[in-house]
């Protein structure tokens, strides 16, 4: 984020990435500041970094689903816009303003392009990739880990395209409304190893941050014959070595595929879109930075203005009252003139406030 010395962040958590949009001053290293917050290591060399224009343009681009695995995907903007109302604390005024104006362009771009028609999900490219592996579909038994945003989208697309839908979740409540939803039924989360021996495949999009589906609990399965997993969940849900399993056919979110549901031309004219909007409000928010510069100028200018018109008036003392104010006009005439052009420059590019601040000595 531009120009801030606020700190502060914003969490976005989805099946196919983890986003942390933050205000730092201008001299911090966002990857170290980030990396004490996570507790591996190893994952923070993995971390792409994103500064100024480029992270602002990034998050326009998240909350108009043009950076999701399926272009226009219209969950992420209710995602972001939850993450956002969800917060304990208020965000740093800057970015707050980023994420409110992220989230009307979102919004606008889908009601006024073709991406207000994208109504596919991650749920059900999940639900579409099982079915690529599972035989005889109509008659299969899907399980479901996770009740969630996610996995309620993969439960409704499974309904009526497999012959039974069986809901795991930590909460057997939203098992049993999830599952009602496509006629399924809901397992105790202590009877997983039932549900998964019964399965043709799993989708899991467990919202658990940890493993659920070990190699210990998916082994016994695999040894009688093959099971496929979709794996949606974030962080995934599928220990490293069950993954590997001989029998187990596993597929993450980087392996959906999705036919495009619109043309490369809106999706290029949205992402200009999205570029533009990205760049106004820097635009703006630069400006509303240039605007205490500007009055500080024109406030230092009076001042001096005034107070050498009084110096000078005293000691000519002999002129009239319409020379006194001939006078009085010069001076007004030649401060104002010669702060024109810096005040000018400074409504055409914002982006020279540091260097206006150090020219002058204005404080920030």
């Amino acid at each position: 984020m531009p120009r801030a010395a606020e700190r502060g962040a914003l969490g976005l958590v989805t099946c196919h990435r983890v986003e942390v949009f933050a205000c730092l001053a201008a001299d911090s290293d966002a990857r170290a500041w980030l990396g004490g917050s996570i507790e591996a290591p190893e994952l923070v060399d993995a971390v792409v970094v994103r500064t100024e224009a480029a992270a602002v343009t990034h998050l326009f681009r998240v909350a108009a689903g043009l950076d999701s695995a399926i272009a226009g995907e219209r969950q992420i903007l209710g995602q972001l816009r939850r993450a956002y109302a969800g917060r304990p604390t208020p965000l740093p005024s800057l970015l707050s303003a980023a994420v409110e104006r992220a989230l009307h362009h979102g919004r606008l771009l889908r009601a006024r392009t073709a991406l207000g028609s994208v109504t596919r999900s991650i749920g059900s490219l999940a639900v579409d990739e099982l079915l690529r592996h599972v035989p005889e579909p109509a008659d299969a038994t899907i399980l479901v880990v996770g009740a969630g945003e996610i996995g309620k989208l993969a439960i409704r697309a499974l309904r009526r395209r497999v012959g039974r839908t069986l809901v795991v979740s930590q909460s057997g409540e939203s098992a049993e409304r999830a599952a009602s939803v496509a006629g399924g039924e809901a397992v105790a989360l202590a009877d997983i190893a039932r549900a998964i021996d019964a399965a043709d495949g799993v989708i899991s999009a467990a919202d658990t941050r940890g493993l659920v589906l070990t190699a210990d609990l998916l082994r016994p399965r695999v040894a009688r014959r093959p099971l496929v997993v979709v794996d949606i969940a974030m962080p995934r849900s599928l220990a490293a070595d069950a993954r590997v399993l001989e029998g187990l056919r596993y597929r993450s979110v980087d392996d959906l595929r999705s036919e495009a549901t619109i043309s490369p031309e809106v999706v290029a004219s949205c992402e200009e879109a999205s570029r533009a909007a990205a760049a106004r409000f820097l635009d703006d928010t630069a400006g509303r930075d240039a605007a205490p510069v500007i009055a500080a100028l024109h406030a230092r200018a009076d001042g001096l203005r005034q107070r050498q018109l009084d110096r000078a008036l005293a000691k000519l003392g002999h002129l009239s009252e319409r020379d006194r104010e001939v006078v009085a006009a010069l001076a007004q005439a030649l401060a104002r003139g010669l702060i024109h052009e810096p005040t000018a420059a400074l409504r055409s590019k914002p982006s020279r406030v540091g260097a206006a601040r150090d020219l002058f000595g204005i404080e920030p």
